[in-house]
């Protein structure tokens, strides 16, 4: 009497070809393949960039299949990256302006990330962010982690990948360590 049991599974780190240089397929074909393996959902999160997010929506809408648009904001500062999904339209409005202000910092070079953990602050708001520490310096992470939480509350969860390096268990528990400690929900992603 041993049935199958499906588990929804949802992946909200992909990344396209919009993420120059870390994604390689289009936001159809991620669509596309998100809905042939299975998956109750996903969300596009490209590297400082919605570009892609229309392109995987109309793909989402012709296959049936819940879609997720955000964005993965990366700092210049040091901040861990973060993947933003807007939750209403003011929440657009909030990302959006978030990096068009980063984009026109003077400094601005084509490629160089110019986001700062202050312009997160000033406009983080209306989004349901998860920080995806590197774990490399655990207490500064959780620091960081508890920083966000006093600012974002329930906004806020802590994400954890694989880096297969041989030491993905290790990095899992110590993620739900640190989620524990900083009073987050641990969200698990493959960081496609």
């Amino acid at each position: 009497m041993n049935a199958l049991t499906v588990i929804p599974y949802a992946e909200f780190g992909i990344r396209s070809n919009f993420s120059f240089l870390r994604g390689a397929s289009r936001p159809e074909e991620l669509v596309v393949t998100a809905k042939f393996h299975g998956f109750s959902s996903i969300g596009l999160a490209d590297r400082n960039t919605v570009a892609g997010v229309v392109r995987a929506w109309q793909q989402a809408k012709v296959e049936k299949l819940p879609y997720h648009p955000g964005c993965r904001l990366v700092f210049r500062d040091g901040t861990p990256d973060i993947l933003a999904y807007p939750r209403d339209r003011a929440g657009w409005g909030h990302l959006c302006r978030m990096l068009t202000q980063a984009n026109l910092r003077e400094e601005n070079e084509k490629g160089v990330t110019l986001l700062e953990y202050d312009d997160l602050l000033e406009w983080g708001d209306r989004m349901a962010l998860a920080a995806l520490p590197e774990l490399v310096h655990p207490h500064e992470d959780l620091e960081m982690i508890s920083r966000l939480k006093d600012r974002f509350g329930a906004a806020l969860r802590l994400a954890v990948a694989p880096d297969y390096g041989g030491n993905d268990r290790f990095r899992v528990e110590q993620a739900a360590a640190m989620a524990e400690s900083a009073g987050v929900p641990l969200m698990a992603t493959n960081d496609v």
